[in-house]
């Protein structure tokens, strides 16, 4: 784990959060989600991490459930990262698999 994702969640510890999940999101970047209620602890976690050099700092408001998700992304060099034009868009599958389940009999 990245210095970062290890500081943020250090931090963010500190306060009373609700849950803090790690993962690696689609493009090769790393992923910190924390899920906190009060208010403030939000502001101050998102000051924290911005001053870390954080990338991305998304917030979202589940209003139902009244909690915040923090997510922090960081970015991973080891990961291969999809570029846009490395895509082969020569392959055009058949129109109709041999056996197909939707088919109307």
């Amino acid at each position: 784990m990245y210095q970062e994702r290890k500081d943020i969640i250090r931090y963010a510890l500190d306060f009373n959060v609700s849950d803090i999940n790690t993962y690696s999101g689609y493009k090769g970047d790393l992923i910190v989600k924390i899920t906190i209620k009060d208010r403030d602890a939000l502001v101050a976690i998102r000051k924290y991490a911005f001053s870390l050099g954080i990338k991305e700092v998304v917030i979202k408001q589940n209003k139902d459930l009244l909690l915040y998700e923090i997510y922090c992304v960081t970015n991973d060099e080891a990961v291969y990262h999809i570029k846009k034009g490395d895509v082969d868009t020569s392959f055009n599958p058949p129109s109709k698999a041999d056996w197909d389940i939707w088919a109307s009999e």
